[in-house]
């Protein structure tokens, strides 16, 4: 299965210490097609550089190998209006398109810096979104209000085609009665029935790896009877949302425009529920809110932030004379937030009783 962004983010922040890490942020404003090669080359420049002075020769070619691979991922790749990060070491050599503009930057040094493409990933949603019917499957990764094609699996290929045998076997049997076709007409039914069961039960197995292991919402389009029996388990039927009637030929735009109004449309809800009881809540400081997320919660938390307010790190955890990933205090409580199932809601300036108020329902 294809990991998300955000997965794959996380894990680089989860990565221990290298001999030489390489961590670029490469802008790529949304005119700039094909992507200018100058900026990439800054990349380059300083990594010789540092490797210039490596001692391990047999490091510094692996390093270069993975560079090279990343570079060539992105001029390759046809996005833009948005950010790569670009995380190379002799070991690890990962490029992530972001769909929002971030701060340009090259580290080098032994450990990566991910963190600010992790916190601006979980400003947004993440959605794992699916389109599928009798003929077809296809996926997308939909972060900040735009879609990603994502590859289908073998065993989606592989149940598309068995579904396909067993249908045209079903279409094509002769209408002439006799005893032998008609137990030919029972076999055939009875292939094709298989065959949509196991088409249904592969497709329920993704739903479910981007549920429980990747932890994001599933938004599933297209024919309903599918959508029926890919939700018949109840394992993935929390997080799961379903939206028939979107054909199976739709466009992305289409299919983003969907998303977008079912995401919004989730938001209001979620607000709708739960702001009035912000009027009644007792006041918090940020400190008490970093606390209590530090705890196990018996539920997940909702938290509501008005939009454009910053926090000074240090009012949140003190001097502490540890290096920070940081210095806003509001990305270090989405985070928490998020890591804990949570949701986060930015509310427009003057809306909130508090810029800062965190629920647990």
């Amino acid at each position: 299965m294809e990991s998300l962004r955000v997965t794959r983010v996380r894990h680089l922040v989860q990565q221990e210490s290298f001999s030489i890490a390489l961590t670029a942020y490469v802008l790529i404003p949304p005119e700039e097609v094909p992507i200018d090669p100058t900026r990439l080359a800054k990349v380059q420049e300083k990594a010789e550089k540092a490797l210039a002075k490596h001692p391990d020769r047999k490091e510094v070619e692996s390093f270069r190998t993975n560079l090279e691979y990343v570079i060539n991922q992105v001029m390759e790749s046809s996005w833009h209006g948005g950010s790569w990060l670009l995380a190379v070491t002799p070991t690890l050599a990962e490029a992530v398109f972001l769909p929002f503009p971030l701060e340009e930057d090259i580290s080098i040094g032994k450990n990566l810096k991910p963190y600010p493409a992790l916190y601006a990933l979980y400003r947004v949603q993440t959605v794992f979104v699916g389109v599928v019917s009798e003929n077809t499957a296809r996926w997308f990764e939909g972060v900040g209000g735009r879609l990603f094609p994502l590859p289908l699996q073998s065993s989606v290929k592989e149940a598309l085609q068995q579904l396909h045998k067993a249908r045209n076997q079903l279409q094509h049997l002769s209408i002439e009665p006799s005893p032998y076709n008609e137990l030919f007409s029972q076999m055939a039914r009875a292939s094709y029935t298989m065959a949509l069961v196991k088409y249904a039960d592969t497709l329920r197995e993704v739903v479910h790896f981007y549920l429980k292991e990747e932890k994001v919402p599933v938004i599933l389009m297209g024919e309903e009877r599918i959508l029926k029996e890919v939700s018949r388990n109840v394992e993935v039927q929390a997080g799961l949302n379903l939206i028939s009637g979107i054909p199976e030929s739709a466009s992305p735009e289409i299919i983003q425009q969907n998303v977008e109004q079912y995401l919004h449309h989730q938001r209001a809800m979620l607000e709708q529920m739960y702001y009035p009881f912000l009027t009644y809540s007792e006041a918090q400081t940020p400190q008490e809110i970093w606390e209590l997320l530090q705890d196990s919660l018996p539920s997940s938390p909702i938290l509501f932030v008005e939009e454009g307010y910053t926090l000074p790190v240090q009012e949140l955890i003190g001097n502490n004379k540890k290096s920070l990933p940081t210095k806003d205090a509001i990305d270090l409580l989405v985070a928490a937030v998020r890591e804990k199932g949570g949701e986060v809601l930015f509310l427009p300036a003057g809306k909130l009783p508090q810029p800062l108020m965190l629920l647990l329902p």
